[in-house]
């Protein structure tokens, strides 16, 4: 099993039974000097920092019972933030509400749209980009999209 199964793997094992997913992990660096990077969200949209310190914990001695422990590697968890883009319908379903930035293919020419994102299902999201406007997009269309901050 490669590096990145193996990290994927053990993670969504953590993860498993709570209402937390993964999101992405990734592995950055040299063989002699990892860095892991575990993004999780959480079904209700909140992780707290005590939780991802569990998380961590928990990852660290599964990595280490796996052979981990002869390699020099840095563990990071964390919730995905705002610089980084949706990658689960359920990080989409989590910010119905708020607006996004979607970067989408249609007819073979890249789109950018803004809007509200109003809702999130399986196959497609709605944002609303007008009074009385709004656009379905296809999840299989859907390059990148991320959550625009609001200061309200």
């Amino acid at each position: 099993m490669q590096e990145q199964e193996e990290i994927n793997a053990l993670a969504e094992q953590v993860l498993e039974g709570s209402d937390l997913f993964l999101v992405e992990a990734e592995l950055k660096g040299s063989t002699g000097n990892r860095t892991i990077w575990i993004y999780v969200e959480s079904e209700s949209g909140n992780i707290s920092l005590s939780r991802c310190a569990e998380i961590s914990r928990e990852l660290q001695l599964l990595l280490d019972a796996g052979g981990w422990h002869d390699r020099k590697y840095t563990l990071n968890v964390s919730s995905p933030g705002l610089d980084r883009p949706l990658k689960d319908i359920r990080q989409y379903v989590n910010n119905v509400g708020r607006n996004a930035s979607v970067v989408y293919i249609k007819d073979g020419e890249q789109i950018r749209t803004e809007g509200k994102l109003i809702g999130a299902e399986s196959d497609k999201i709605t944002l609303e980009t007008g009074k009385n406007e709004s656009l379905t997009i296809p999840i299989a269309e859907i390059e990148e999209t991320r959550i625009l901050a609001s200061f309200k």
